[in-house]
C-alpha cells in the first residue's frame, strides 16, 4: 500500500509539474478551440485538407501528402498529378475530401468526429468512385457500420483513427517544418486539439517521466490498473448518476440506466424520459459513443431494442420527430433524431469527486437537458 501511495505521489507530481510548464509556455491557449472547432467536421476537414493539398498555402508542395499516403500505406506515385477538394458534391452525397488523381487513383475521406452514418453512405460514395479507396476517418478509428456500408463487404474501405493515424501524420508533418516557425506551430497546436478531443497526455516528456516512475514501481504500476475500470464505475454510480436522478427530478423526467453494473461498454447510456416522449418514441439520452466513458453526446435518441426497429421509427412520419429533426440540425440516424457532443474528459471524472467541483459538470448537462425540453416546448405552443 506504500508503495502505491508513493506511485500516485510521484506520477501527481509530474502532472503538477507539466501544468505548471503548461501555464509558463502558453501551451494551454489553443487557438482551434478557442474559435469552438474542437468536433466541427467540416473545419476538420478543411485543415486536413490544406494540408495534404500540393498546392496548399502551406507551400510544401506534395511532401504532406506523400506522408499522408506512406501513413495509410497507398502508393504516393500514383498521386502525383493529384488535386484535393473538400465537400465535392455527387449525385450520390457529398465527400468530405476528395483526393483525386483521375483514372489513375481516388481516394475518398469521410470525416466522423461524432456524428452517426447515414443510411448506404460510403455504399453510394463508391457508386460514383468505383476505383476509391475509402478512407473512414474517426476519432478511434471504428469500423463504419452496416448502416452505412449496406452491409457490403467489397468497398475497399480502411478504417482510419484522429488519435493514432492523424497524429502520427501531423507529427511528420511537424518535424518537415522545422524552419518553418508559422507553420510547425500551426501544426503544433493542431496536434494538441486532436489530443484533448482523444483524451491523450499533450506531453510526450511527460508521458515518458510517468512511464519511468511506473517503471521502477511495477507491483504499484499493475496494482493501480487492476482497479482503474472499478474507480470509474465507482465515480459514475456514487456521484454521476445519483446528481442526474435529482436533476431528472427537478424538470420532471424519469431517469433509466441502460445498465446497473457496467458503464465503460460502448455506447453505454441513460435516457431522461416523460409521457409524452415515450409516445413519440423517443428519449432524452446522454450516451458514450466509445468505451471507457469517452466521447459522450446528448440528444433525442429513438427507443428501440434493435436498429432494425429504429429504423422503421425514424423513417416513419411523426409530427413530433419532424419537428425536431427540422429543429436541430445535427443529426444521426437511425438511432438519433438530433445530439450534440458535450466537452467531456477525464477533468469530468476528477471533478466528480468532489462535491464544489461536480457542479461543473452538473451545470454542463444541465443546459443540454433546458435545451432538448425547450424544443418540446416550442413544438407544444406552435
Amino acid at each position: 500500500m506504500d508503495n502505491i501511495n508513493n506511485l500516485l505521489t510521484d506520477v501527481n507530481r509530474i502532472c503538477e509539474k507539466y501544468d505548471e510548464i503548461a501555464r509558463i509556455s502558453g501551451e494551454n491557449f489553443n487557438i482551434f478551440q478557442t474559435l469552438g472547432l474542437q468536433s466541427d467536421e467540416l473545419s476538420h476537414s478543411k485543415i486536413i485538407a490544406e494540408l495534404i493539398n500540393p498546392n496548399g498555402s502551406h507551400d510544401r508542395g506534395h511532401e504532406f501528402l506523400d506522408l499522408f499516403l506512406k501513413v495509410i500505406e497507398e502508393d504516393a506515385q500514383k498521386f502525383k498529378n493529384a488535386s484535393v477538394k473538400t465537400e465535392q458534391s455527387t449525385e450520390n452525397g457529398r465527400v468530405d475530401i476528395l483526393i483525386d488523381a483521375g483514372n489513375q487513383a481516388t481516394i475518398v475521406i469521410e470525416n466522423k468526429i461524432y456524428a452517426g452514418d447515414q443510411e448506404k453512405q460510403l455504399a453510394r460514395y463508391k457508386k460514383s468512385y468505383r476505383n476509391a479507396v475509402i478512407i473512414y476517418l474517426t476519432l478511434s478509428g471504428r469500423e463504419p457500420s452496416e448502416w452505412s456500408t449496406d452491409g457490403k463487404e467489397d468497398l475497399n474501405v480502411k478504417s482510419l483513427s484522429y488519435e493514432n493515424d492523424i497524429v502520427k501524420w501531423l507529427e511528420l508533418c511537424k518535424e518537415k517544418s522545422v524552419n518553418n516557425p508559422y507553420l510547425r506551430e500551426t501544426i503544433s497546436q493542431y496536434i494538441n486539439l486532436l489530443k484533448i478531443l482523444t483524451g491523450q497526455t499533450r506531453s510526450k516528456n511527460m508521458s515518458n517521466e510517468i512511464v519511468n516512475t511506473m517503471t521502477q514501481n511495477v507491483k504499484a504500476s499493475l496494482a493501480i490498473e487492476e482497479n482503474i475500470n472499478e474507480m470509474k464505475s465507482q465515480i459514475m454510480f456514487n456521484s454521476f448518476i445519483p446528481a442526474m436522478k435529482k436533476l431528472a427530478s427537478k424538470y420532471n423526467l424519469i431517469l433509466e440506466l441502460d445498465d446497473d453494473s457496467d458503464c465503460l461498454y460502448r455506447y453505454w447510456a441513460f435516457t431522461l424520459t416523460t409521457e409524452l416522449l415515450e409516445d413519440n418514441d423517443i428519449a432524452i439520452a446522454f450516451q458514450f459513443l466509445q468505451p471507457n466513458l469517452k466521447f459522450l453526446v446528448c440528444g433525442f435518441h429513438i427507443s428501440a431494442d434493435n436498429k432494425e426497429i429504429a429504423k422503421n421509427i425514424y423513417m416513419t412520419e411523426n409530427p413530433l420527430r419532424k419537428y425536431i429533426m427540422e429543429k436541430v440540425q445535427k443529426r444521426g440516424g437511425p438511432w438519433w433524431l438530433c445530439y450534440n457532443e458535450l466537452d467531456w474528459g477525464n477533468n469530468d471524472l476528477e471533478n466528480l469527486v468532489s462535491e464544489e467541483s461536480s457542479v461543473i459538470v452538473i451545470e454542463k448537462c444541465e443546459r443540454e437537458i433546458v435545451d432538448l425540453l425547450d424544443v418540446i416546448k416550442d413544438f407544444n405552443g406552435k
